[in-house]
């Protein structure tokens, strides 16, 4: 007795789950955040209230306002540039990736290799007492 309105919420609820997941953490940081600035914002509410002195009252809300909107467009920035990778997907990237570097160090081996077939290095000092100097 499974109706299909219940089928439609569980996938909107499976894609938010999807969605916010991997963003989690910079998720709590921002709703962390929020909250210090209002509970501040409160704070000096009630010192103009006791102290009388409301010069910046009017500032400290615009102030407040600011420091939300510039975290949450941060936030968002931030977590646009990220990539997200779904474990299907890195497993081949992984694999493509190993082929690579598997490629990258047969070649730094060569090379070795023919760094090794010079013969053995020399310091400056001992290219100047043999006369094989390059630079004179």
């Amino acid at each position: 007795m499974f109706r299909l309105d219940k089928l439609f919420k569980l996938k909107i609820y499976y894609d938010i789950y999807k969605w916010i997941k991997p963003r989690v953490f910079g998720f709590i940081i921002l709703i962390s955040s929020i909250l210090i600035i209002i509970y501040l914002h409160s704070e000096y509410i009630s010192w103009v209230e006791i102290s009388g002195n409301k010069f910046f009252l009017g500032k400290s809300y615009i102030i407040k306002n600011a420091l939300i909107l510039i975290l949450i467009i941060s936030y968002f920035i931030l977590n646009n540039n990220k990539k997200y990778k779904s474990p299907s997907i890195s497993n081949a990237v992984n694999n493509v990736e190993s082929n690579e570097q598997k490629i990258h160090f047969e070649k730094k081996k060569n090379n070795f290799k023919s760094i090794k077939e010079r013969g053995e290095l020399k310091t400056e000092y001992q290219r100047i007492l043999e006369g094989t100097d390059e630079k004179d």
